[in-house]
């Protein structure tokens, strides 16, 4: 019973570092989180406005993204 009470105790405490270390970004997140949402949004009207405007070249950089970040993962699996 004691070593279950021993890893009960060190259970709670890691749980509380972990609440400790993550309530910072959680706050920031919260206070932050509409400034973030419109940014997103704006950046979407953005990108979707250049799309139309450029279809070809958007064609070509989403490809070129595509290819490289293929490249990458496979690089990052050890296979090249």
């Amino acid at each position: 019973m004691e070593t279950l009470n021993q890893v009960t105790a060190r259970m709670h405490r890691a749980l509380n570092k972990v609440v400790d270390n993550t309530a910072p970004a959680a706050q920031w997140l919260e206070e932050h989180g509409e400034a973030l949402t419109a940014s997103s949004g704006q950046l979407l009207d953005r990108t979707r406005k250049y799309v139309l405007a450029n279809p070809l070249q958007s064609l070509g950089v989403a490809l070129s993204a595509g290819y490289l970040l293929s490249q990458l993962a496979a690089l990052l699996r050890g296979r090249s």
